[in-house]
């Protein structure tokens, strides 16, 4: 299935038709998202596998003015301060995987008309995290639980499944380490207690249209180069 042939603006009709034109969005219209369909999506999510049904995820769905204020404090700290996320951030790759990465950045920074040499643009660029893209709702995973490799692929299990129904919706979104940059700030804002560990988020909403960043499609590898049947 060619993703290009199919708009990010359309709902989708199977979980195939999700996973291959799902992409990370970069601009949102901030028209709201409806309520049931919020509860439709975060409800049915609850359904993904966890480790002896552990269920190690809690949800926090933020929009509106609770919203733009996260959004002003996180930048704000953002601007001032070094992320101090309760998980550590990978270090080190792979460097096939390095190559990979550095290509996605420079095929972003172009859509966005951004010269890779020029710092101060690409820091607003990521500053924009903090604000959610412009998406009009903001969802933050926590957890009790010690974190782990084993909560982690829970937790990576849950994330998907919000991020192929939120497509099913016809919705966009993009998952966001940077959102557990600063828990101590969503904490305080949402009145969140401290043994709730701040892991990660997403923006989600309805994808703007005329959007080159938005029409961005991630590539992928050749399954040849990383599928083996035995």
């Amino acid at each position: 299935m060619n993703p290009e042939l199919i708009s990010i603006h359309e709902v989708t009709k199977s979980v195939s038709e999700a996973m291959n034109t799902r992409h990370s969005i970069r601009e949102y219209d901030p028209k709201p998202i409806p309520e049931e369909i919020l509860n439709r999506i975060f409800e049915t999510s609850l359904r993904s596998p966890s480790w002896k049904n552990s269920q190690p995820w809690k949800v926090h769905i933020v929009s509106g003015a609770k919203k733009e204020l996260l959004a002003e404090k996180l930048t704000k700290t953002a601007k001032e301060s070094a992320p101090t996320p309760e998980t550590s951030w990978p270090e080190s790759y792979p460097s096939d995987a390095k190559k990979r990465m550095f290509d996605l950045g420079m095929k972003i920074y172009g859509v966005a008309g951004i010269d890779r040499k020029d710092k101060e643009a690409r820091d607003q660029f990521m500053l924009r995290n903090f604000s959610f893209f412009g998406a009009p709702t903001a969802v933050f995973i926590t957890s009790k639980f010690d974190l782990n490799f084993f909560v982690g692929i829970d937790l990576g299990c849950f994330l998907q499944s919000v991020l192929l129904l939120a497509r099913e919706e016809g919705l966009g979104t993009c998952p966001q380490a940077a959102l557990g940059a600063f828990p101590e700030v969503v904490r305080e804002t949402l009145g969140l207690p401290k043994e709730e560990k701040v892991i990660m988020g997403l923006s989600i909403g309805y994808p703007k249209a005329d959007s080159d960043l938005n029409r961005f499609h991630t590539p992928r590898e050749e399954s040849s180069d990383l599928i083996r049947f035995y």
